[in-house]
């Protein structure tokens, strides 16, 4: 099968990350497999995942020149399915398939807890826009959801037939499985990680304000933050006020992530939102303990609603620093984390995908239609 996904931008972000794991998964079973990366930039060619290489650039820089690109791969398409990575995507995809009458089955996703259909995008113009992707969904064939509360929220406010839109995770990147066996607390300290974009919506200015109320017990323990953003000069300075500078390590992109959490005890996720949460599944197939706000909507699915780490309430510091202490008194045991990750393996995920890929296939129809 010939098989194109179809992203924004393909860089160092989850939905990049996750979508090379499966493209990768899916050539090595025999799939012939295209990722059409609509924008491109520096910053994107500079962290692009390094397992899967297959990509077609269109340098779009506008929604009406996405439209017109993916225009001329549809009018002269070879594919038998394009799958579709996150709104923007459906967006450009959907109202390029309306233009082409493009006969091959597309299938979009929701990765974003910020979506426009679901009413809560945080950019307020493409409120405006609501008719438009609303429209341009119309043409697509499914819909993947990668938590099941995003996918409750998005039928509550919209008509899809529930048969077209299904919940497949994403699948943990990591191949290396070494578990934790303790936390070095009385000597040299505890390592804390966090990891993920520095901007608003991740609140790394919680992580901050928690780590220094945690660190007062252990001037040893030190904090790891992985990550690059406009936030990072605000944060360092915030270290600083907070007088933990000397404890907290910010260390921009890091490309092998890997590593950085073998090295590290807990990983500490303080975002206000979270549609997945990709660095969740990496701390579980690292053998991590895990502390993160229970944020709409991934975290809580993911971590198992407690069972594979703690969860503590948004925007909330005391919940936050309640929970580090817990996990630090009370660590979860080796086995049941192994078990949390082992949900997320690729191969699985990829089946997932191709399960839902075959049933569109053999049943287009519109999304109002059972499948």
């Amino acid at each position: 099968m010939k098989i194109a996904f179809i992203i924004q931008n393909y860089n160092y972000h989850g939905g990049a990350q996750k979508t090379a794991s499966i493209a990768y998964y899916l050539q090595s079973i025999g799939h012939n497999v295209d990722i059409i990366v609509i924008r491109c930039d520096d910053a994107d060619l500079e962290s692009r995942p390094s397992q899967f290489s297959n990509v077609i650039d269109l340098n779009a820089s506008s929604l009406f020149s996405s439209i017109y690109e993916l225009s001329k791969i549809f009018r002269n398409s070879e594919y038998d399915v394009f799958i579709c990575i996150g709104g923007y995507s459906n967006l450009a995809a959907g109202l390029a398939k309306f233009l082409t009458r493009c006969s091959a089955p597309i299938i979009g996703s929701e990765n974003f807890a910020k979506s426009v259909l679901i009413g809560d995008y945080t950019k307020f113009f493409l409120r405006f826009s609501l008719p438009l992707f609303r429209f341009a969904y119309t043409q697509l064939n499914g819909l993947l959801f990668v938590s099941d509360s995003l996918r409750s929220e998005f039928l509550k406010k919209n008509s899809w037939h529930p048969s077209r839109c299904i919940t497949i995770y994403n699948p943990v990147l990591s191949s290396k499985k070494k578990l934790k066996k303790i936390i070095n607390q009385k000597v040299s300290g505890t390592t804390f990680l966090g990891v993920g974009v520095l901007e608003p919506r991740k609140r790394f200015d919680l992580l901050l304000k928690s780590f220094s109320i945690i660190a007062l017990s252990n001037p040893n323990d030190k904090l790891l933050i992985a990550g690059t953003g406009s936030q990072k000069q605000k944060l360092k300075l915030q270290a600083k006020k907070l007088g933990i500078e000397t404890q907290v390590n910010f260390l921009g992109f890091v490309d092998d992530v890997d590593s950085l959490m073998q090295s590290s005890d807990i990983l500490v996720l303080t975002s206000n939102s979270e549609a997945f949460g990709m660095v969740l599944i990496e701390g579980l197939s690292a053998g991590l303990q895990i502390v993160s706000t229970n944020s709409f909507s991934g975290p809580a699915e993911v971590l198992g609603n407690g069972r594979y780490g703690y969860l503590a309430n948004v925007d909330d510091i005391d919940s936050i620093v309640s929970a580090i202490k817990t996990i630090k008194e009370k660590p979860i045991d080796d086995e049941i984390i192994q078990e949390g990750a082992s949900r997320f393996q690729v191969d699985q995920i990829s089946n997932k995908y191709l399960e839902f890929i075959a049933n569109i296939m053999m049943d287009e129809g519109n999304i109002y239609e059972a499948i």
